[in-house]
């Protein structure tokens, strides 16, 4: 199980380049599609993002949850300075909160840290009793200004 010391604790701040490749192929991903030629041109084409009223090419909602892959030494990085058994975490929740656009060519500084750990169910009964963490992040860009607010929660049985 998680170490319940670890509540309060803040991981160390990561940044990281907002790639236009990286934004086409999880769109493509989450979009099943074979490759990004087939996604919506609002996600590969600086133009159409423009004309959308972007700076640049834009993140779709979902993106900021691959931040914890590339920063801080991805998921395991995270899993380990938590003390939990990845073989026993299930991801259970995703929040976002929107303050602005995030677009390519951001640079996205991670501030993350451990705000809640509680138990669910009964101690000692097999199956009957999960620890909950729950992570928030704040994303800030390169002015300065919080652009993403995101509240993961794993649960560990």
């Amino acid at each position: 199980m998680a170490d319940k010391s670890k509540l309060g604790m803040e991981f160390p701040l990561y940044s990281i380049k907002v790639e236009k490749n990286k934004i086409a192929e999880f769109v493509a991903a989450i979009s099943q599609k074979d490759d990004t030629d087939h996604i919506k041109d609002i996600y590969r084409d600086e133009d159409t993002a423009r004309k959308a009223g972007f700076e640049n090419i834009p993140i779709p909602p979902t993106f900021p949850s691959s931040f914890i892959f590339w920063t801080g030494g991805g998921l395991l990085g995270t899993v380990k300075a938590l003390g939990a058994d990845l073989n026993r975490l299930l991801h259970s929740g995703e929040e976002y909160e929107y303050f602005a656009p995030i677009c390519a060519g951001d640079v996205i500084t991670r501030k993350m840290k451990v705000v809640d750990m509680y138990d669910r169910g009964k101690p000692g009964r097999r199956g009957m009793h999960i620890q909950v963490t729950v992570l928030e992040t704040e994303m800030i860009n390169q002015r300065g200004e919080l652009v993403v607010r995101a509240r993961t929660t794993f649960m560990e049985r």
